[in-house]
C-alpha cells in the first residue's frame, strides 16, 4: 500500500537508499559530493554470517578502486585473483583464463569473505562527507505525493521524505514489489558453501577462482584471503533443488558424490571442514526484470535481478549499476529537479539493461554447459575447451563477455556459434558421451547435433529478444 502525501517542505534527506550492504554502500558513495545528504537505511542491526557475493571481476573492483573502497578492504583480508581456471578431471591439465590476456583492462579481479566485505565497505562509507546510516530500519511503504510520484518512505519509526528513493536491498528485494515493479524469478538449484582454512594454498592456480566439474553440479573454489594475511579459500557446490536433509543432508551429499572429483588435498580439506562445521545453503536464483525505474526511485543490483552465481556476474553488476548511476546523476545537485532526474533514470535504466542481458545469458549458457546435462550442453562442453585451449584470442574474447569488459550482445551470439562450429569436431570424433572418456555410439553423435542446433536457435531467440527490447526501450 502507498501513502499518498504532498508534504515536501521538509525533507529528511537528499536521497534514501534502502539497503546497506555491499550495493548501497557503493551507491552512497558514488553519490556522495560532500553536499547531499544521503541516508541509508538497512534493515537488520547487525550483520550475520551468510554466504554471499564474494568473488569480483576486474570491472567490478576497478569500481571499488575508483569510489576508493579498496585501501579498507585490503586491510581487513580481501585478496586480488588472477582469472579462472577450469578443471574439467583430477588428472586431465587445467585451462587457465587469465584477466591479464584481455587488452586495456584491468590484470586481476579481487575477492573476500562477504561478512569482512560488508564490514569494510560500511567502515570507508561512513567516513564520507553527508553518508548517514540508521540500523534496523525496515521500510514498510512508499510514500508518493499528489502527482503519484515517489517521494519518500515509512518504516516502524516514522515518516522520511527525500527527493530520491534507491533500492539497493538485495535480490529479495522488499523495495521492489512496493514500487510495484514485477520479477520473473526461477529457483535452479542450491549452493552449499563453507570455508576452507588456507585452502588457496591446495589450488591447481592459488591466485584463481576455481571452476571443478565432474560432479552433478560445478564446484567453484576461490582465494577470499583472511584478516589475518590467511590465504583461506572459499568452496561453493552446486546441488540439486531437490537437496533434502539440510546442512547435515548437504554434508553426506558432497562427501559421497563432490569430494572424489577433487584433486585430493582438495577433497581432504573438504572432508576435514564438513566435519568441523556445518555448511551454509543459499537458494541459486534467476531472477529476470524488465524495468528499474519510476519516477522519484530505481532499484539497483541484485534488486534489478540476478542470475545463476558460477559466473560471480552479481557484485559486478551491483557495482557497475552504482557507478553508473551516481555519473548519470552527478550533476543533479540534490535532486529537486524532478526532470533532470528523471531523465537521468530513464537512461541509467538504458544503459544497465544494456550491461545486464550478456551477463544473464552468458551465466545461463555457462551454467547449462559446465552442468552438461543434456547430448548438446556436452558436445558444447568439449567445444568450449578445444575454443579456450585454441589461443589466446579466444580466451580473452570468452573473459572480456564474463568480466563485463565487452557487454555487446551480438559478441555474445558470435562467441556462442563459433564454439558450436568448434564442438562439431568433438561430436565427429565420439568425445561426446555420456560417460568421460568413453566414445559416443552413432545415436549419441545425433542426438548431440540435434541438440546443438536446438542451443543455437535457443540463443539466437533470446538474444533477439533483449535486443528487440533495448531498442524499444531506447525508443521510448
Amino acid at each position: 500500500m502507498d501513502i499518498q502525501t504532498s508534504n515536501q517542505e521538509s525533507l529528511d534527506a537528499d536521497v534514501i537508499i534502502v539497503g546497506g550492504g555491499v550495493t548501497g554502500c557503493a551507491m552512497a558513495v558514488a553519490l556522495a559530493n560532500g553536499k547531499r545528504r544521503i541516508l541509508v537505511l538497512e534493515a537488520r542491526l547487525g550483520h550475520k554470517p551468510r554466504f554471499a557475493g564474494e568473488l569480483l571481476h576486474p570491472t567490478g573492483t576497478q569500481v571499488l578502486d575508483d569510489l576508493g573502497f579498496l585501501p579498507t578492504l585490503r586491510h581487513h583480508g580481501g585478496v586480488d585473483v588472477d582469472g579462472f581456471a577450469v578443471v574439467k578431471a583430477p588428472k586431465v591439465p587445467v585451462t587457465r583464463l587469465p584477466y591479464g590476456e584481455i587488452e586495456n583492462n584491468r590484470p586481476t579481479g579481487f575477492a573476500m569473505e562477504h561478512r569482512d566485505l560488508v564490514t569494510g565497505m560500511r567502515e570507508w562509507a561512513q567516513k564520507q562527507p553527508g553518508i548517514t546510516f540508521r540500523f534496523n530500519e525496515k521500510v514498510e511503504e512508499i510514500l508518493r505525493n499528489d502527482r503519484g510520484r515517489v517521494c519518500g518512505v515509512r518504516t516502524a519509526s516514522g515518516t522520511l521524505h527525500a527527493n530520491l528513493v534507491l533500492g539497493c536491498d538485495g535480490r529479495h528485494s522488499k523495495i521492489r514489489p512496493l514500487l510495484g515493479l514485477s520479477e520473473n524469478a526461477r529457483l535452479l538449484s542450491f549452493s552449499v558453501a563453507m570455508r576452507l582454512p588456507d585452502g588457496a594454498k591446495l589450488l591447481p592456480c592459488p591466485t584463481f577462482g576455481h571452476i571443478f566439474l565432474g560432479a552433478w553440479g560445478p564446484m567453484l573454489i576461490y582465494p577470499i584471503g583472511g584478516p589475518d594475511g590467511s590465504r583461506d579459500a572459499r568452496g561453493c557446490f552446486d546441488v540439486t533443488r531437490e537437496l533434502s536433509g539440510g546442512p547435515k543432508g548437504a554434508v553426506e551429499l558432497l562427501k559421497r558424490e563432490y569430494a572424489p572429483h577433487l584433486p585430493e588435498p582438495l577433497a581432504k580439506a573438504l572432508i576435514e571442514s564438513l566435519d568441523r562445521e556445518l555448511p551454509q545453503i543459499a537458494a541459486n536464483e534467476a531472477i529476470r526484470t524488465d524495468q528499474a525505474v519510476l519516477p522519484g526511485a530505481a532499484i539497483v543490483g541484485d534488486a534489478g535481478g540476478c542470475a545463476h552465481p558460477l559466473t560471480a556476474a552479481g557484485m559486478t553488476v551491483c557495482f557497475t549499476d552504482a557507478q553508473r548511476l551516481g555519473r548519470l546523476l552527478r550533476h543533479a545537485g540534490d535532486f529537486s529537479d524532478m526532470r533532470l532526474v528523471d531523465t537521468a533514470l530513464r537512461q541509467y535504466e538504458i544503459d544497465r539493461y544494456r550491461f545486464v542481458r550478456v551477463r544473464e545469458l552468458l551465466t545461463d549458457a555457462l551454467y547449462e554447459v559446465f552442468r552438461g546435462a543434456e547430448p548438446g550442453t556436452r558436445a558444447i562442453r568439449e567445444g568450449i575447451f578445444r575454443y579456450w585451449e585454441s589461443s589466446k584470442v579466444a580466451r580473452a574474447r570468452s573473459m572480456a563477455l564474463l568480466s563485463g569488459a565487452d557487454s555487446r550482445p551480438a559478441v555474445f551470439l558470435k562467441e556462442y556459434l563459433t564454439v558450436v562450429g568448434t564442438s562439431t569436431s568433438a561430436v565427429l570424433a565420439g568425445e561426446t558421451g555420456p560417460v568421460r572418456g568413453e566414445t559416443a555410439t552413432i545415436k549419441q553423435r545425433f542426438d548431440s547435433f540435434l541438440g546443438l542446433g536446438q542451443k543455437s536457435f535457443e540463443k539466437a531467440r533470446l538474444v533477439l529478444r533483449d535486443v528487440r527490447q533495448e531498442f524499444l526501450r531506447a525508443s521510448a
